[in-house]
């Protein structure tokens, strides 16, 4: 029993070692009460999150993220046609990362089998980095 238990706990810390940031569960948190969020392991200096809504628009909050952080990975598992995604930040600015078929640099968006993936990284990391609220909005659901 000792051992199963010391095992649980190593694969546990191995699991959280693939992110640098201590705990990069509660960087980013669902502002809404219809948005299921969830953390992924992820490789070294990377977040991975995946995020369900039923009414197609998932709002997180972010917390500031470390300097040695390189990308956020968003799998959107049950939207169909993203249409924005929009970041207000805690420092004031706001910005449109990806609208329609167009992203900012450092933001891409790719259709998966059921759903989409989203990166944020490079100049568009940098601009989220310093905390705020990232909107995700799916096509009008009516």
């Amino acid at each position: 029993m000792c051992a199963l238990i010391r095992m649980m706990s190593w694969l546990l810390v191995i699991g959280l070692a693939g992110c640098a940031t201590g705990t990069p569960h509660n960087l980013l948190q669902s502002d809404r009460a219809d948005t299921h969020l969830g953390w992924q392991p992820a490789p070294e200096n990377q977040l991975a999150y995946s995020v369900a809504t039923s009414s197609g628009i998932a709002r997180l909050v972010l917390d500031r993220l470390p300097e040695n952080l390189n990308r956020v990975t968003l799998d959107l598992p049950g939207m169909q046609e993203v249409e924005g995604v929009q970041w207000r930040g805690d420092d004031g600015k706001n910005a449109m990362l990806y609208s329609g078929q167009s992203g900012e640099p450092g933001v891409t968006l790719e259709q998966r089998r059921r759903g989409f993936t989203l990166y944020i990284e490079g100049p568009a990391l940098d601009r989220i980095r310093v905390g705020g609220l990232l909107t995700v909005v799916d096509f009008y659901r009516g």
